[in-house]
């Protein structure tokens, strides 16, 4: 069962109106994206695609049936095109369960004031050194937005915060060895996935992964570099967020960052069908139909912005 809160009443009408979304706009906008797959044969056919998917799609770009359009078309022949990337649907089984000694991978439950869900992707201390598998933690990570996908609420926005404290030398080298595929998971989360980045605050990254970050932050569009704060410890997080929707080591009132990492890895085993659905989904696109430079995808990788 899904442990993500949605909003408040008044949170809800807030963000409704900061996206634009009235009950016409979003029966309109899910009636044409449901035309528009009816009308392309590389796409799922519009009996089979799920209302709350495409309800994500139009809300993640505020309403615009262009880019909803868009960013649904990408996600479907990125999936189809990139299937390296979503390899290996459980964090409980191997290879991934080794990655989850490395990284943890937390969603939080409750929202904060503006209505933004909060993401924390912390190293952990003590990591086997065997289980800092870039590519791995790139495939961990997209299963987790995935997972959302599927329990996701109304939200404003997302935040994403790097806890990089623990983070050893070898780490760089690490990165730029699997260079490609974090800088096409970085861009398929921005052209791809119906989400709104607001912020990406880091914590604790010490100077060798400089480089890391460097890259981090080339493949992302001009409005998110901007949206980058850096932080020498953790507890500086509390002048950003609320103390309810921190973790308990933070000094919040959640649980604790390995309590919910834990609830996470249950929740991917529970909605294998969904995962499943979701592979099935986009298994329609002939790899011929879909270019082999991901900058020159439908829907333009490059010109893309996050909103």
């Amino acid at each position: 069962m899904s442990f993500l809160e949605g909003p408040s009443p008044k949170q809800a009408e807030m963000i409704k109106s900061e996206l634009g979304e009235g009950p016409e706009e979003l029966e309109k906008g899910v009636r044409d994206l449901r035309s528009m797959c009816a009308a392309n044969p590389y796409l799922p056919q519009p009996e089979v695609l799920d209302r709350k998917l495409l309800e994500s799609f139009l809300r993640g770009c505020r309403m615009d049936f262009e880019r909803a359009r868009k960013k649904l078309e990408t996600f479907c022949y990125a999936r189809s095109r990139f299937r390296d990337l979503f390899e290996n649907r459980s964090l409980t089984e191997p290879p991934l369960n080794d990655v989850c000694k490395f990284l943890d991978i937390a969603p939080l439950p409750k929202l904060t004031d503006e209505g933004l869900r909060v993401t924390i992707f912390r190293v952990r201390p003590n990591y086997p050194e065997s289980a800092a598998d870039i590519a791995a933690a790139v495939r961990a990570i997209l299963l987790i937005s995935d997972v959302r996908m599927h329990d996701e609420t109304l939200i404003a926005g997302d935040v994403f915060v790097w806890e990089a404290s623990h983070v050893r030398a070898s780490i760089a080298a690490r990165v730029a060895a699997a260079a490609g595929m974090v800088r096409r998971s970085i861009q398929l989360a921005q052209a791809a996935y119906p989400q709104r980045m607001r912020r990406i605050h880091v914590v604790g990254a010490p100077a060798l992964v400089a480089s890391s970050l460097h890259l981090m932050r080339s493949c992302v569009n001009e409005k998110v570099r901007k949206r980058y704060y850096l932080h020498s410890k953790a507890e500086e997080l509390l002048d950003h967020f609320p103390v309810r929707v921190l973790p308990v080591e933070w000094g919040g009132e959640e649980e604790s960052i390995e309590i919910l990492t834990k609830k996470w890895k249950r929740r991917v085993d529970e909605v294998r069908d969904y995962l499943r659905y979701l592979s099935e989904l986009c298994d329609v696109t002939p790899d011929t139909s879909y270019s082999n430079d991901i900058y020159g995808a439908v829907g333009s990788f490059r010109k893309l912005d996050i909103d």
